[in-house]
């Protein structure tokens, strides 16, 4: 009888491609080349009179952004004294892209202090930069101010020295506005102090100052419709026909009709008047 031949054949399967071997990974496709938009914008007060940014405390326009095919959103910002600018790289697509106008002067939450209608549908193009319709942010660029005079004295402001007074007499006050060191010639309504004094007004003059008595400490001096910006006062407190006390501050009006409060401390410009 013949003998079975056992014959072990061993296959090692090779893959299939250009000189052997396994395919190389197709990898992951590129991202398309990005793209821009660029904007401009105006800012103005009532009646489309221009404003300046710094004049209402916007420092920065903010683009809100959101891709349609991308959850959520992202931001671009802007500073607000340039007037125009231009983003950064951008995904392409097809976006909606909200516009705020913010800084100091805003609400005191979201800084927010005007908006722009929002722009849809806006295509981001590859390599391509896309110009946006121009923005126009309109604001309330008026505010107020409520002030009060502080003397170091323990009585207050128009007590006599020998009570523990400043022993103030008159007082005369001047505001200019920063801006163009012009005259603003304010009318502030002076209100009647429990610790003396009583209610009237003072007419701002920087040619020739009112003379009024003695503002107490707690009498305040409030205006409104005042044009949005900064503005300095000086203060000047006589005794017995003497200039004894004075203060110079800056006053940054707000815009959106709010009020800037603030204590204006009066410090003793001669060794007489301590």
């Amino acid at each position: 009888m013949m003998p079975r031949a056992l014959v072990l054949v061993t296959v090692t399967l090779f893959g299939c491609g250009d000189g052997g071997g396994f395919p190389a990974d197709a990898g992951v496709d590129a991202p398309p080349p990005p793209g821009t938009f660029s904007l401009a914008w105006t800012v103005s007060g009532a009646g489309s009179t221009a404003i300046t940014c710094e004049q209402i405390g916007a420092q920065a326009v903010t683009a809100l952004l959101r891709n349609r095919a991308v959850q959520g959103g992202s931001t671009e910002v802007f500073t607000c004294s340039t007037l125009a600018g231009m983003s950064q790289a951008l995904s392409p697509g097809i976006y909606d892209i909200g516009f705020d106008l913010n800084g100091v002067g805003g609400d005191p939450v979201t800084g927010v202090i005007a908006t722009a209608p929002m722009q849809m549908g806006i295509e981001i193009k590859s390599n391509e930069n896309t110009v946006l319709m121009p923005l126009a942010f309109v604001v309330n660029a008026t505010g107020g101010m409520r002030l009060t005079l502080m003397s170091s004295a323990t009585a207050g402001n128009c007590v006599p020295v020998a009570q523990q007074g400043a022993g103030i007499a008159t007082n005369t006050i001047t505001l200019t506005r920063a801006s163009d060191g012009m005259c603003a010639p304010l009318t502030f309504s002076v209100s009647a102090g429990t610790m003396g004094g009583t209610a009237g007004t003072y007419v701002v003059d920087c040619a020739t100052p009112a003379i009024t008595p003695c503002i107490e400490r707690d009498q305040e001096l409030t205006v409104t419709g005042v044009a949005s910006g900064t503005y300095a006062i000086n203060v000047s407190a006589t005794r017995a026909g003497m200039e004894c006390f004075t203060t110079v501050d800056q006053l940054p009006v707000p815009p959106l009709g709010r009020e800037l409060v603030r204590t204006l401390n009066l410090a003793s410009v001669s060794p007489a008047c301590p």
